[in-house]
């Protein structure tokens, strides 16, 4: 429930978390095209640091849910259904973003880079539950 209220908190409640973007008139447009801003702004260096911070807090965001679903819905253990459960909650909250003008903007990007830490997320849990079966796999065994 803690990250559930977290989640939405970072994501849809109306908080300008970044007040350089409201220096730009039409930054509530949805970003669409994906990879290529980060690119730029990578390649430019006006906003590496950012656009890197960016990009791995979409990540961690949304790690514990790759690691929590298979543990709380054992019909998502499987890296493909936790991969497309991120995707969608993902892709829902950005397009809720664009009641939020001014404030949320929508980006490709951020469901791209929040799928990836789904994905990470799951295998983190694998490589746990893995770890902790092992020991008993192996006196099973003998």
């Amino acid at each position: 429930m803690a990250y559930a209220a977290v989640l939405v908190v970072v994501t849809l409640a109306p908080i300008r978390w970044r007040s350089d973007l409201a220096r730009y008139r039409n930054n509530w447009r949805p970003q669409l095209v994906p990879i290529w801003n980060m690119v730029v702004n990578l390649r430019d260096g006006d906003r590496v640091m950012a656009t890197l911070a960016g990009a791995a807090g979409n990540v961690a965001l949304f790690m514990p849910l790759g690691f929590l679903l298979p543990m709380l819905a054992p019909r998502l253990d499987r890296l493909w259904r936790t991969v497309a459960t991120g995707f969608v909650l993902s892709a829902l909250i950005e397009l809720s973003q664009v009641a939020f003008p001014g404030v949320r903007r929508p980006d490709v990007n951020d469901v791209l880079m929040n799928t990836l830490g789904a994905a990470l997320g799951y295998l983190v849990y694998r490589l746990a539950a893995r770890a902790r079966s092992g020991p008993r796999a192996e006196r099973v065994g003998a």
